[in-house]
């Protein structure tokens, strides 16, 4: 039976074979190919379905039973228990306007549960990794989540649907959060995001309507480094998913609840 280390590290090595194609910064004519999926603001590019292709690749050829869920359309079902969930740019719109904060993740899902996950920020040579029950890293360094237990000078980073609609609900749960924190910031990444709590850069953070591929290796990031990750059922089918510190935990809960009856 193969081990969790096993998965990551697969997971680590597939991303390295295929950013060492691709010169992201230099590569102008991706950006030129863009289509849009649910709204005017919602990318897909080239860059995209090829890192993805490249991605669903490398496993097959080191995992052939695994099961594989991307954000581009890749499907498999499997039959080991193993199923990839694949985000092969998270952060598309900032890589459309040269914005250096985007990424790949790719979590591993064994029998239902994320025991493994890998998130590489794709402007930097930050790679952030996780197994379940064994710490994250960042460049494999060991990595935890800050002690901050302050919401008053508590940095919080959060995302915004492509729905207008949703947009407006979000606005009004801001308006209430934003008078009784430090400060908000609002990245475009939420598995970057969730990194960077891991890693102390932030103290929490919440979005409402992320998909699995949005979350899974950045969650098991954030909870192997010791911070607290949960998620609440909204209207709708709609998921809130919020991460801090342990420290702000209860506070920060008591914060977004009150946020979601105003």
């Amino acid at each position: 039976m193969i081990s969790y280390h096993e998965l990551r590290d697969i997971a680590l090595e597939c991303v390295a074979s295929v950013t060492s194609t691709i010169n992201i910064c230099s590569t102008k004519e991706q950006s030129t190919d863009i289509k849009k999926k649910s709204s005017s603001s919602d990318y897909v590019t080239s860059l995209d379905r090829q890192i993805e292709s490249e991605t669903v690749q490398f496993i097959r050829k080191n995992r052939t039973s695994d099961g594989i869920l991307g954000e581009e359309g890749a499907y498999a079902s499997g039959t080991s228990g193993i199923r990839w969930i694949i985000d092969p740019i998270d952060g598309t719109s900032n890589f459309v306007y040269g914005v250096p904060y985007f990424s790949i993740s790719i979590a591993i899902e064994a029998d239902g549960k994320i025991v493994a996950g890998v998130v590489a920020d794709l402007s930097s040579n930050d790679v952030f990794d996780a197994v379940k029950g064994h710490g994250s890293r960042c460049n494999n360094e060991i990595i935890t989540v800050n002690d901050n237990d302050s919401l008053q000078s508590a940095i919080i980073a959060t995302g915004f649907s492509y729905r207008p609609e949703r947009r407006e609900f979000q606005g009004g749960m801001l308006q209430h959060i934003l008078p009784r924190i430090g400060d908000i910031r609002r990245f475009g990444s939420a598995a970057l995001d969730l990194c960077w709590l891991a890693t102390g850069r932030l103290d929490a953070f919440y979005e409402e309507g992320l998909n699995l591929w949005d979350y899974a290796a950045g969650s098991l990031i954030v909870s192997e480094a010791g911070g607290t990750v949960r998620t609440t059922n909204l209207a709708h089918g709609i998921n809130l998913l919020l991460a801090t510190n342990t420290r702000l935990d209860k506070e920060f809960q008591i914060l977004i609840n009150n946020a979601l009856q105003h």
